[in-house]
């Protein structure tokens, strides 16, 4: 067992809390913010996430979980640190790395008062170098000749929104990047899953990983949703030939996200896009593709609106909000962004989504709010178009009628309804009802 202290209870944060208590470990997780540390404290999770909550219950039972908004005991009383503050975009694209570096500011001010043997290891996404060339100075500053008892590690998540607690008992692999000797400590952690492999490399490489990972999965939705979208203009049977190009588990690797669906969004593509567009013009490396996947994305969010609006109709509800199922985040939500532009498109718009935590979206997108309601059967009544965009499109067709249109943006299934339904990839003479 190793007592740890996570500082961040935002979705990262949460997920380690939960998880390495749920493997037997002392968490206590410090935030700035009462409200994050009152929830946890009542069994609340911050965060919507599957399995979350439970597992935050589970362990404030057993005495595992605690939390505080007071950081000084947990760094004194703490073998391991994670740090897993915001690292957000600044307007150039640029990582804003003030929360990480305050963090560390405080955390050196307290070992400088009391120095004791420490790992520190960060799973914000970050740019290669920063925690050798920013962090550790900050610490070093701090702590002269005593930061010899404090080792650094970036940790990377690859944690999905939605399956974030499976991947993270069942990685398939986990990364650690250090300079240091050995970092025993952390190793003993993180090897808690026999099938896990864990990999120790340098810090610099472990920071670029996590963006390797992220550009490459924002490349394959772009690259779904363009090539698609041609063979849909061919008229090509897209979900047949995506079935084949699927079928190859030994050259094409993996069929994730390599089907062709919605734009991508969260909070991790599409920041990580630009800081690395960032990088790669500060240090004037050019990379033309990489560097225009968030265009591509930015284009198939416009043939989305513009196959809405096409329609003509005015009082449309949008099913979903969030970027994905099971998830409460709507930051770069690409049906947020088609919510917007409807609203400034003259819509009479409702929105219906379960996920949905109505006090964090009052407080971060307030403009919205006023469009939000649960009451999925008068919605659907009130309604001329239906957007679907997630899990919900049963529920949706108990209350539709043939005077409803709906557009299925959620899969390519076929639905007993008397409903015309329309898709993104079928021709118009496909669009019509399916009787079973």
């Amino acid at each position: 067992m190793k007592k740890i202290g996570v500082f961040g209870l935002g979705y990262v944060g949460i997920v380690n809390l939960s998880c390495f208590a749920h493997l037997g470990n002392q968490v206590t997780g410090v935030d700035i913010k009462p409200h994050k540390v009152d929830a946890v404290l009542k069994g609340k999770s911050p965060i919507s996430e599957p399995k979350v909550e439970k597992m935050l219950q589970s362990g404030l039972a057993s005495g595992h979980i605690h939390a505080t908004v007071d950081p000084k005991s947990v760094i004194l009383e703490s073998d391991i640190l994670l740090i897993c503050v915001g690292t957000p975009s600044q307007a150039n694209g640029k990582v804003n790395l003030d929360y990480t570096i305050n963090t560390t500011m405080e955390i050196g001010k307290i070992l400088k008062e009391a120095p004791h043997s420490m790992t520190i290891a960060y799973r914000s996404t970050i740019p290669p170098g920063t925690v050798e060339k920013t962090l550790r100075p900050v610490l070093e500053n701090q702590l002269g000749e005593d930061m010899q008892q404090i080792k650094l590690a970036f940790f990377p998540e690859f944690l999905r929104e939605g399956s974030a607690v499976d991947d993270f008992l069942n990685a398939p692999r986990i990364v650690l990047g250090t300079q240091e000797e050995e970092i025993n400590e952390l190793v003993e952690l993180v090897s808690y899953n026999e099938a896990s492999p864990v990999i120790v490399t340098d810090t610099e490489t472990a920071e670029f990983v996590k963006y390797v990972d992220n550009s490459f999965h924002a490349l394959k939705i772009a690259f779904a949703n363009e090539i698609y979208q041609l063979g849909h203009g061919l008229g090509v049977d897209v979900s047949k030939a995506n079935e084949i190009f699927l079928a190859d588990k030994v050259l094409n690797i993996s069929p994730a996200y390599l089907r062709p669906g919605l734009p991508f969004g969260g909070s991790c593509l599409p920041k990580d896009l630009r800081a690395i567009r960032q990088l790669s013009e500060e240090n004037e490396i050019a990379l033309p593709m990489v560097n225009q996947i968030l265009e591509s994305n930015k284009d198939f969010q416009q043939r989305i609106l513009d196959k809405v609006t096409a329609f003509g109709v005015k009082k449309i509800l949008m099913v979903g909000l969030t970027f994905k199922n099971h998830t409460d985040d709507v930051r770069e939500s690409p049906m947020l962004r088609l919510a917007q532009d409807l609203i400034d498109w003259g819509a009479d718009l409702s929105i219906y989504d379960a996920d949905i935590n109505a006090h964090t979206l009052r407080i971060e997108q307030a403009a919205i709010v006023k469009y939000i309601d649960w009451d999925l059967p008068r919605m659907v009544h009130d309604s001329q178009l239906i957007i679907v965009s997630k899990r919900f499109m049963p529920e949706v067709i108990k209350y539709t009628h043939s005077d409803h249109m709906i557009l299925n943006l959620s899969n390519n299934k076929s639905y007993d309804t008397s409903a015309k339904v329309h898709y993104l990839y079928r021709d118009e003479a496909q669009d019509v009802n399916v009787w079973k």
